[in-house]
């Protein structure tokens, strides 16, 4: 059993099916996003970033990978995780033993750099 949280990665458009998204990972297509909206609300894309013109790829790029105040890669996998554990029937079959050894991964990287993504602080404040 793996501790380490894995690479998962998503394409907001399946090459096979230009209406739906799929998540990958190590390169495996693990679940088929049929609702991207959902999707992308699980990472903070909120309606007010809609209602401002922030496309939901650039806010994700943006707020996990470019930003350099923040190391938010690890949130970024957590909020995917997330993601799969309430949406994905395959995800759960091949993973959910690992689940808890990797939210505990992902804690540890959290401490390290010492700081959290703005979804991860606004989690915190409920």
């Amino acid at each position: 059993m793996q501790t380490k949280i894995p690479h998962i990665k998503y394409r907001s458009k399946d090459p096979a099916n230009l209406h739906f998204g799929i998540i990958e990972i190590e390169g495996e297509v693990i679940h088929r996003i049929d609702n991207l909206e959902e999707f992308y609300k699980t990472f903070g894309y909120t309606d007010e970033l809609v209602k401002a013109g922030k496309l939901p790829d650039d806010f994700i790029w943006e707020a996990y990978v470019t930003n350099s105040a923040v190391n938010c890669a690890p949130c970024f996998q957590l909020h995917m995780i997330e993601y799969l554990i309430m949406h994905s029937t395959a995800f759960l079959k091949k993973y959910r033993e690992q689940y808890d050894d990797w939210i505990a991964t992902h804690a540890q990287a959290r401490s390290a750099n010492g700081k959290l993504c703005d979804l991860c602080k606004a989690k915190r404040k409920e």
